[in-house]
């Protein structure tokens, strides 16, 4: 008998959705694009224990037909495209005919939709089986809700995140999606309450909603075509850069992805500008054909490819540094004044669709009907009946793009091997350290012992092994003004001076800080108003953040108040902390606040620390020496070893005198 068999439909569909629905914002995602694939422009996300529970999306686009309800949830159908010709010129967001029959498989689905002609009707599954199609009156538009996803995958459920890290990846997905159609409404109620609303009322009122108002005056508002490409959007100005890469958003003729080339083209551009660690801020849609994308490159079509990938990267790094640099092309680049209207028209199976400025696929007779944006008649860079065209011949010699690509593959190897060497080193110890980050299992703690074992762990990992001589050690002195010389008959030590303070200050810095809880209020408290988003997320970190010692609280809508620090971060810069607990919010978990606590407290240590090349006078040795209390295992709060042993047999080798 052979071995070779088909599986049935209920297994492979469940395995289908893992390449689809690989979390709650996976099936965010594509019901979200469904509704904007319909031309909605009113849109309502609503989402339950992190989406796990309940997720439910609501528009008033089109709708579905009661007949088309069956074939919606089945594999490969779709009302998108009709032949394999169709996917080389794709312009809606969905065209595999996936989702929703993925969706299906691993919950329970059902789907109320009405048409302009018909009534309304709905259809209900279980796991894709047991299906129930019948009449429900509804307004035009469609109402999709998913209850328990993967209740018939528990290995599935079983790995997902906890309910608020589920909730972060949702919420970044449709902050994503109001940054990019912000001519539709959108709505995000997470466990009954509105978390975000934007209006559909233009590009800049999206990003006041998502990042806050300030946001507008810390970024340029760039808008340029180069090489037959529209790059237009908001790209952070020379100091306002993020501590991650999560503030970075790409749309690619409307379509959100993360593309390897755009993002470096970009980073490059800003790479003059940037502090270590840093990241430039950026909200960036580029326009170009259709035929030149590919977008059938990644399961989730969060990637794309281009047919030349040196045309847009020229493209991006000529409109970023122009911009940046402040050359004489970037008078034409940025638009001083609110975003204009910019339409590209396209025609498409017989029909006419517009392609807006802003990235948005429309259909001609819905485009004209919208409202137009704030200052529409500013001239533009282009006019309404504009065709782009992708000049496929445009020479790269001598531009940015060339030097980027025609590294030789020499050149690559020789500069990340220059990079592991710089970073062997630390490696091991860094290691070692995650390695003593054990975290709780036990969910039943109350959250102030779990906070407080938390706080406990990272002491542990702050703290090295003692490692102490037997015999007793001889000053001999000091050396190049930066390290200590001591001897023990057999072997010599020589001790980082400002390594051994820095250790020491933390030490004491740390103890005063647990012990003493000591606090003082500012004369004039810290005063900061946050985007919907951020503000979501520092409310449920508010009780943490207290018990840390630093004195918080809401002051208004989407404003907080610092009013007392520990006395031992008094000097705290609390705009530098609070963007650093912000810079990532879809990973920054309860657990590790106190890390960015002791951070601050390693930075003090460090400035007030001895610094090498400092002379220092024979009792300073001796008080140094004695605070160590014999200890040379001690490391810097950083991980730098504070004492290093050469052994006797070691300098008998370097002079041949044993091999």
């Amino acid at each position: 008998m052979g071995k070779i068999h088909v599986l049935d439909s209920k297994t492979y569909n469940k395995i289908a959705a893992g390449e689809v629905v690989e979390r709650p914002c996976s099936v965010v995602k594509e019901l979200v694009e469904n509704s904007i694939d319909a031309g909605s422009t009113d849109i309502t996300v609503e989402i339950e224990n992190g989406g796990i529970s309940l997720i439910k999306i609501t528009d008033n686009g089109s709708g579905i037909e009661k007949d088309d309800l069956k074939n919606a949830l089945t594999a490969h159908a779709t009302s998108k495209i009709e032949d394999i010709n169709d996917i080389e010129s794709v312009l809606t967001l969905g065209f595999r005919g996936e989702a929703l029959s993925s969706i299906a498989s691993v919950s329970r689905l059902k789907i109320v939709s009405a048409t302009a002609e018909e009534n309304g009707s709905y259809i209900y599954t279980e796991g894709g089986m047991n299906t129930e199609i019948g009449d429900s009156p509804c307004v035009k538009g469609t109402e999709v809700t998913v209850d328990d996803l993967f209740f018939n995958v528990p290995a599935r459920r079983k790995f997902l995140k906890t309910e608020r890290a589920e909730e972060a990846e949702i919420t970044n997905i449709v902050t994503r999606m109001i940054l990019g159609y912000p001519a539709i409404s959108f709505r995000y109620i997470v466990d009954g309450k509105v978390a975000m609303q934007s209006f559909g009322d233009g590009f800049e009122n999206a990003m006041v909603a998502v990042y806050g108002a300030k946001v507008i005056d810390d970024c340029f508002y760039v808008d340029e075509i180069k090489n037959g490409i529209r790059v237009n959007g908001y790209l952070g100005k020379h100091y306002f850069t993020k501590g991650k890469r999560t503030y970075q958003t790409l749309f690619v003729n409307g379509r959100y992805v993360i593309n390897n080339t755009a993002s470096t083209a970009i980073a490059n551009a800003y790479a003059g500008y940037l502090m270590k660690r840093q990241y430039p801020f950026y909200v960036l849609k580029i326009t170009l054909p259709p035929e030149v994308v590919d977008v059938n490159v990644h399961p989730q079509k969060s990637d794309v490819r281009f047919s030349d990938n040196r045309i847009v990267y020229s493209a991006l790094y000529s409109v970023a540094s122009h911009v940046l640099d402040g050359t004489n092309e970037a008078l034409d680049i940025i638009n001083t004044g609110s975003e204009v209207k910019v339409d590209t028209d396209f025609k498409i199976d017989g029909e006419d669709y517009k392609l807006t400025k802003d990235g948005e696929l429309l259909k001609k007779d819905l485009a004209e009907t919208a409202a137009p944006p704030i200052n529409a008649d500013k001239e533009s860079k282009a006019d309404s009946d504009d065709i782009i065209l992708f000049d496929k011949n445009y020479d790269t010699t001598g531009t940015a793009a060339s030097e980027f690509f025609d590294k030789k593959e020499e050149e690559f190897k020789k500069e990340s091997k220059a990079a592991e060497d710089i970073f062997a080193e630390n490696k091991a110890y860094l290691e070692s350290l995650e390695r003593k980050k054990t975290m709780i299992e036990n969910a039943t703690k109350s959250e102030s012992d779990f906070v407080k074992e938390i706080a406990a762990s990272y002491k542990e990992t702050f703290t090295q092994d003692k490692i102490k001589t037997d015999v007793t050690l001889t000053k001999i002195g000091q050396a190049l003004k930066t390290y200590l010389i001591l001897e023990d008959g057999e072997n010599l030590y020589f001790i980082d001076q400002h390594a051994a303070h820095e250790r020491i200050l933390y030490d004491r810095l740390v103890k005063r800080s647990e012990n003493e809880k000591s606090k003082m209020n500012l004369l004039v408290p810290y005063t900061m108003t946050l985007s919907s988003l951020e503000a979501m997320f520092l409310e449920r970190k508010l009780k943490y953040i207290e018990e840390l010692g630093i004195e918080i609280e809401e002051f208004g809508t989407n404003t907080f108040r610092v009013t007392a620090l520990p006395l031992e971060l008094t000097d705290l810069d609390l705009k530098d902390f609070f963007d650093d607990v912000m810079g990532d919010m879809t990973n920054l978990s309860d657990d590790k606040l106190p890390e960015v606590i002791k951070d601050r407290l390693a930075q003090k240590a460090c400035k007030a620390a001895i610094k090498a090349g400092y002379s220092l006078s024979e009792s300073e040795i001796d008080a140094l020496l004695n605070d160590m209390k014999g200890n040379l295992g001690l490391k810097c709060p950083h991980g730098r070893p504070v004492v290093i042993k050469i052994t006797r047999a070691e300098i008998d080798k370097w002079f041949k005198r044993i091999v």
